[in-house]
C-alpha cells in the first residue's frame, strides 16, 4: 500500500469515527427526549408528591361540592380511586390530592396545558375531543335530556318525548312551526350546546339560544319564562330538577335525544397512565365494588349500567 493510498485511508477512517459519533450524540438525544415525553403524569406525580384532580364543579351528580364545600360525585369517587393506585404503584408514602375547580368549557385545554392530570366531571367522549385529550373507558353511559315547566304547551311536550299526539293529524307539518317559536339553552361547553347548535342549522329552525354557565341558571331561565326548554345531560338535568324546591314545576323528558359514552379526561399520548387508570376502573367493574360507589349518587344500577359493568371491563 503506497503513502498516498494510506492517508485517504486514515482520512476516511477518521470521517467515519466523526460521523460515528455525531450520530452516537443525535441517539442520546432522541433517547433524552424520548424520555422525557415519556415522563409525563406518572413521573411528575412521583416528582411532587401530588396527584391534581380536575372536577367540574356543576356537574352533580358526577362532580360537584355538598353543603359543607367538600368534592363530591361519582367520579370523584373513581378518580380518588386512581389516586390510591397511583400511590401504590409509585411506592408514595403519601400522595397530596389537589382537586381543582374547571370548567366545561376549560376540561380540555387545562390537561393539554399541564395544569390537571386528570378530568372527572360529565365528559362525553367525541372525535373532536380526542383531537385535544385522551379518554379513559366509559365511566357511565348518558346522553342529552330536556327540561321544560309543567305548564309547557302539550305540543311541545309530545314532541320532546317523541310522540304523535291524537289531536294533530298533520304532526310533521306542525314540526317546524313548534320549534320556530321557542327560545333554547344549553350549558356552554358541552356536547349539549354543540348538538343545539347543529339541530337548529339542520332544520333551518329561527330560533333564539341562550347558553347558560350552569346547570342552576338553566332552571332558573326555565321557572322564570326566560327560555321554553333546556337541554344538558340527562343524568344531571334529573339530578338538579330533583334538588329544585320547584320540583313540581318542572319535567325532564323522558327522551333521550343522544346516547353518550361519559369518561375521564387525561393527556394524549400518555399510555402508562391511561393504563392504570383503566386498570382501576376494570377492578371496579369485575369486583362489582362499582355497584356501590353507582347506587350512592344514581340509584340501583339500571340495565344500561349493569351491561357497562360486565362488558367494558377489561381482562388482565
Amino acid at each position: 500500500m503506497n503513502l498516498l493510498t494510506q492517508n485517504i485511508q486514515n482520512k476516511r477512517s477518521v470521517k467515519t469515527s466523526r460521523l460515528g459519533h455525531v450520530l452516537f450524540g443525535m441517539l442520546g438525544l432522541i433517547v433524552v427526549l424520548s424520555s422525557t415525553v415519556d415522563a409525563q403524569t406518572l413521573d411528575r406525580i412521583k416528582q411532587s408528591g401530588t396527584i391534581r384532580l380536575g372536577f367540574q364543579s356543576d356537574a352533580r351528580p358526577f362532580s360537584y361540592r355538598d353543603g359543607s364545600g367538600n368534592v363530591q360525585g361519582y367520579s370523584m369517587e373513581i378518580c380518588r380511586k386512581i389516586a390510591n393506585e397511583v400511590q401504590t404503584e409509585l411506592g408514595l408514602t403519601k400522595l397530596d390530592i389537589n382537586e381543582i375547580p374547571i370548567s366545561s368549557a376549560e376540561g380540555f385545554s387545562s390537561i393539554k396545558a399541564g395544569n390537571i392530570d386528570l378530568l372527572c366531571g360529565a365528559t362525553a367522549i367525541t372525535l373532536t375531543g380526542r383531537q385535544t385529550v385522551s379518554f379513559s373507558m366509559p365511566i357511565f353511559l348518558s346522553g342529552i335530556g330536556a327540561l321544560v315547566r309543567s305548564d309547557a304547551p302539550s305540543q311541545l311536550r309530545a314532541l320532546l318525548a317523541d310522540e304523535k299526539p291524537k289531536f294533530r293529524p298533520r304532526w310533521r307539518a306542525s314540526y317546524a312551526n313548534i320549534l320556530q317559536q321557542l327560545t333554547y339553552s344549553a350549558h356552554t361547553g358541552t356536547t349539549a350546546a354543540q348538538w343545539l347548535t347543529k339541530r337548529k342549522a339542520e332544520f333551518g329552525i329561527i330560533a333564539t339560544i341562550a347558553p347558560v354557565a350552569q346547570y342552576e341558571d338553566g332552571i332558573d331561565m326555565i321557572l322564570d319564562h326566560k327560555i321554553d326548554v333546556f337541554f344538558g345531560d340527562r343524568a344531571i338535568l334529573l339530578d338538579t330538577a330533583l334538588r329544585s324546591p320547584n320540583l313540581d314545576n318542572l319535567i325532564v323528558s323522558p327522551r333521550q335525544f343522544t346516547h353518550e359514552a361519559i369518561a375521564l379526561g387525561l393527556a394524549r399520548d400518555d399510555e402508562d397512565f391511561r393504563l392504570l387508570v383503566d386498570r382501576v376502573i376494570s377492578q371496579l367493574y369485575r369486583s362489582g365494588n362499582i355497584t356501590n360507589i353507582y347506587t350512592s349518587y344514581f340509584g340501583v344500577p339500571d340495565e344500561s349500567a349493569l351491561t357497562l359493568f360486565s362488558w367494558a371491563a377489561l381482562p388482565e
